[in-house]
């Protein structure tokens, strides 16, 4: 969830190239004191922004890392206890300027008229681990510093607890096997209880390995959407039991290496449930090298059993969505694989684009505009402002007797891309019946939009609870545990969508809505999904029925 200044806003506009151009320095002395990198807190207008600076020996370049994206500096002069760095070019160039004071970098971040303060700290040259024992060491200290300095998830009593599993887990380091130790760092940065603050292993980052198969939980169980093309025999299969440890029970297992709710437990589970080393490390695998399923359904009268071994470990730097292995119509990361509903089922509406960011469609028969928004992102062929503008457009053509909105796989993003046109939206519907779809994907900048719709009048929410709470810590940056590689995000902007009040003297976004539960549950069966049908748009459908029919029993 994203909502940053009008700087870092502005400076991802600049062209790719432009910004990872390297051009000699202007000078070249030169101090020990300066280079290396260094990482800290930006002050802007609503959150603190993690920076991490690195500063190359001679002043033979820099790098700019905020928002987990990287920039190259195009100048960079050390002259003393002093860094002057340039990145990008022209107007729209970022300058930076700091001093060694104290043992901090401090100094400014300056792009157009915007001007925001940093303070960063070294961070820590880990000598070469002599063993795993001392390498896993390293990544617990890193944790135990840099991760909980930044973090403000964490309640005292959870920062406490924390430091003693940490502790713990440093303890018996030479008896666990690498799998279990991840696992347990995963759970210890869960205790935070929030749902942002987590260990990158296998959705934002691809770090395990996992099966040839892709699962869902439906109302009726966990079952096997994709495979690998010699594991077609499982497609459509219900997992009765992983590894001997009944499907429900093992996600429970798993549970506490992520935090969240219900809802999003759900959603995570179903990559842990298909990792190995996932698996292994909370005790369900006694090793990592296949894992034996029981299933039952997918033509056969009784249970049997399948032994399936992972996948090559390919890691992966850009998130992998489990929802986007509900549509055929999605590659995923491998087109080659085989999927339960084959390339010519007949497709809800909900599964027709799931590449897309955003599109809309208006459905003559009901009178409905629908529109569903997947991920608060600029698509390359057209952005967010200027689909905008064709809904809106088309809104005021259609003049739909109702309006929907589905964000039931939007994850979250840069909400600020969209916040004009959801206000333009609401407005406009006023007055209409309004209704959100929301499932267990619906995370972050998606949570914020159902929240403001809920916030600013009658809107009706159907489909699966939220993937998280209406009190949360969101931003924030990642901490890379040192060998590992791991990457510890943690969180340091507050949200807050109840009637509760913000944290005290904290910067926070506030909205008040009382309750964001589904107004009218439901969550597709197995057999619904097969049969391409949508509960929750068969509900808002359900519904304007019955309003035309009680209003033509009124007249």
């Amino acid at each position: 969830m994203r909502r940053t200044a009008v700087l870092v806003l502005a400076m991802l506009l600049l062209s790719e190239s432009r910004l990872c151009a390297q051009q000699p320095p202007l000078s070249a002395p030169t101090t020990s004191a300066l280079h290396g990198a260094w990482e800290g807190e930006m002050q802007t207008p609503r959150w603190p922004q993690f920076i991490t600076l690195t500063l190359q020996p001679d002043g033979a370049g820099g790098t700019l890392e905020t928002l987990g994206r990287t920039f190259r500096a195009a100048e960079v002069r050390l002259t003393g206890d002093s860094a002057a760095l340039r990145v990008g070019e022209g107007e729209g160039a970022v300058l930076i300027h700091a001093a060694l004071r104290a043992g901090r970098l401090r100094g400014t971040l300056r792009q157009r008229a915007d001007s925001f303060r940093f303070t960063l700290r070294r961070i820590p040259d880990y000598p070469a681990p002599r063993d795993r024992v001392e390498a896993w060491t390293q990544d617990l200290d890193a944790l135990a510093t840099r991760f909980l300095e930044f973090d403000r998830s964490f309640s005292p009593g959870e920062r406490a607890l924390f430091l003693e599993r940490l502790a713990e887990t440093r303890a018996r380091l030479a008896a666990l096997h690498d799998d279990e130790v991840v696992m347990r760092l995963a759970s210890a940065v869960a205790l935070a209880g929030n749902a942002h603050t987590r260990l990158y292993l296998l959705r934002n980052r691809t770090e395990l390995r996992r099966l040839p198969i892709r699962v869902w939980w439906f109302r009726d169980g966990l079952y096997v959407l994709r495979t690998a093309p010699e594991y077609r025999a499982l497609l459509g299969c219900r997992i009765e039991d992983v590894a001997g440890v009944a499907a429900r029970h093992a996600r429970d297992r798993v549970a506490p290496t992520f935090a969240g709710n219900p809802s999003w437990i759900d959603y995570m589970s179903t990559y842990t449930l298909t990792s190995p080393e996932a698996l292994h490390g909370v005790g369900i695998l006694a090793a990592a090298d296949s894992v034996a399923l029981r299933v039952s359904g997918c033509g056969r009268r009784s249970a049997s059993r399948h032994r399936v071994a992972p996948l090559p470990r390919v890691r992966r730097e850009q998130p992998v969505e489990a929802w986007w292995d509900l549509s055929p119509r999605h590659p995923g990361t491998d087109s080659a694989w085989v999927h339960a509903l084959g390339p010519r089922a007949r497709l809800p509406l909900y599964l027709q684009h799931p590449t897309r960011h955003y599109w809309f469609e208006y459905l003559p028969g009901p009178g409905v505009l629908y529109f569903q928004y997947n991920r608060s992102a600029d698509e390359s062929g057209e952005s967010t402002s200027a689909f905008g503008e064709r809904l809106l457009a088309a809104l005021a053509q259609h003049r739909p007797r109702a309006f929907v909105l589905d964000v039931r796989f939007n994850t979250g993003g840069n909400l600020a891309l969209a916040a004009d046109l959801m206000r333009h939206l609401e407005e406009r519907t006023r007055g209409m019946p309004r209704f959100i779809i929301t499932g267990r994907a619906t995370f972050s900048a998606g949570i914020t939009h159902v929240a403001a719709w809920r916030t600013a009048g009658a809107a009706t929410i159907v489909g699966e609870p939220l993937g998280d709470e209406l009190e949360t810590w969101a931003e924030g940056g990642n901490v890379r545990l040192p060998n590992s590689g791991l990457l510890a995000h943690f969180a340091n902007g507050a949200h807050s969508y109840s009637p509760a009040p913000c944290p005290a003297d904290t910067p926070c976004y506030d909205l008040s809505a009382a309750s964001l539960a589904p107004d009218l549950p439901a969550t597709a069966t197995w057999a619904e999904y097969r049969a391409g049908r949508d509960p929750a748009m068969e509900a808002i459908l359900a519904r304007l029925r019955n309003a035309a029919v009680e209003g033509s029993l009124r007249r």
